[in-house]
């Protein structure tokens, strides 16, 4: 973990699931002479001669999303109070997910750059304070902190552009910080300060050591509701401002210090909920950390294993050559998912044999500035 309205698809949920009960829809929408013009065309009689036109209605089948399997039923509660909105781009197009595959994927051959902490990024080439120039395919970025006009100029230098958000934790410099109720972030019976965060008795329980930020409670349904609210709109967000995917970090709280009882499964389930939103407005999402929701102690796969792969277009390890783990991803690698592996500090000092796949980008301090990468390997 490091520093670092609402686009609605063209289809209900039923046009989506029955095409030509849409499409006959349509055929009754259209206008007395249309209709009359449709039949006669079907005769044989084109030449007549319609002057009012006919409502935009496909008479193809609709390509309709394919569910993520799940270990168990995702929840998918919906607030009954707004939370508030993050700004989006208003002339920004509304998002369309036709299958799986409809989003931006990375390759296996992909190249990634990630920097949360020196933005604007340069493009397409980036000098480093080592010396190096890292012209990479994929950036990732700052969701916040980049704008349009940003991410615009780097897919005008031919870049992908992945957006971060911290889906996992409570951010005190977030705009939408005050959209959680902060007794899904403090815990129930804390007090906060006029700045939202915690004080008083019981205010470190759930605090993420050494970053000021607070774990977000996905195990009580009433906050999972409230915090799945506010993580729509920021990957709405995200779509509005021109992302191709999202990078939700902090998703690993069931394996930290946290005193919600919050389980893997809750993670499971929330995870699988983050991608199927995402999805739905076509963007491209990873798996930040969280390996041991891929596979267990026992080095096999986990029950979630294959939804999780599925669910997720690549991953994104930090320090898994300093802890020795780097090997619990590989289900994605089988899958031809792409990884990228981070590492922080001095002792990696020359690329190390990596797997088809593998990315390694190695930064001098605990810090995603780009500008401090001393090696950038695949």
């Amino acid at each position: 973990m490091q520093m670092k309205n609402v686009l609605a698809p063209p289809f209900t949920t039923s046009q989506l699931q029955y095409p030509h009960l849409y499409n006959m829809m349509c055929i009754r929408s259209l206008a007395p002479a249309a209709l009359w013009a449709l039949l006669l065309a079907h005769a044989g009689m084109a030449a007549v001669v319609v002057r009012q036109p006919a409502p935009a209605c496909s008479t193809q089948p609709i390509a309709h999303s394919v569910p993520i399997s799940a270990s168990k039923p995702i929840a998918t509660s919906v607030s009954k109070t707004a939370s508030k909105a993050v700004s989006s781009s208003s002339t920004a197009q509304p998002s369309t997910v036709s299958s799986s595959t409809s989003h931006f994927a990375p390759s296996m051959s992909d190249t990634f750059v990630y920097d949360l902490d020196n933005q604007p990024i340069d493009a397409p080439t980036i000098k480093t304070k080592s010396g190096l120039s890292v012209n990479e395919h994929v950036y990732i970025v700052d969701m916040e902190g980049s704008t349009a006009e940003q991410i615009a100029n780097y897919h005008a230098q031919g870049k992908k552009v992945i957006c971060y958000f911290s889906a996992g934790t409570w951010e005190p410099y977030r705009s939408d910080r005050k959209s959680f109720n902060s007794q899904c972030y403090c815990g129930k019976g804390v007090s906060t300060d006029s700045s939202g965060k915690c004080t008083g008795a019981g205010s470190n329980d759930n605090e993420l050591e050494e970053w000021g930020e607070w774990w977000l409670d996905i195990h009580n349904p009433s906050c999972l509701t409230n915090i799945e609210s506010v993580m729509s709109s920021r990957i709405a967000a995200a779509a509005a401002k021109g992302c191709d995917g999202v990078d939700p970090d902090n998703v690993d709280s069931y394996s930290n210090s946290q005193k919600y009882g919050t389980s893997a499964q809750d993670q499971v389930n929330y995870l699988l909920w983050l991608s199927k939103t995402a999805r739905s407005h076509g963007l491209a999402i990873d798996l930040k950390n969280a390996g041991g929701l891929i596979t267990g102690d026992s080095g096999q796969p986990t029950q979630w294993a294959n939804s999780l792969v599925n669910a997720f277009d690549f991953n994104v390890i930090e320090s898994c050559h300093q802890y020795n783990e780097c090997n619990i991803y590989d289900p994605f690698l089988a899958a031809g998912k792409p990884q990228i592996q981070i590492e922080y500090g001095t002792n990696i000092k020359s690329c190390p044999t990596l797997s088809a796949g593998q990315k390694l980008l190695v930064y001098s301090e605990n810090d995603l500035d780009s500008s401090k990468i001393t090696l950038s390997c695949q």
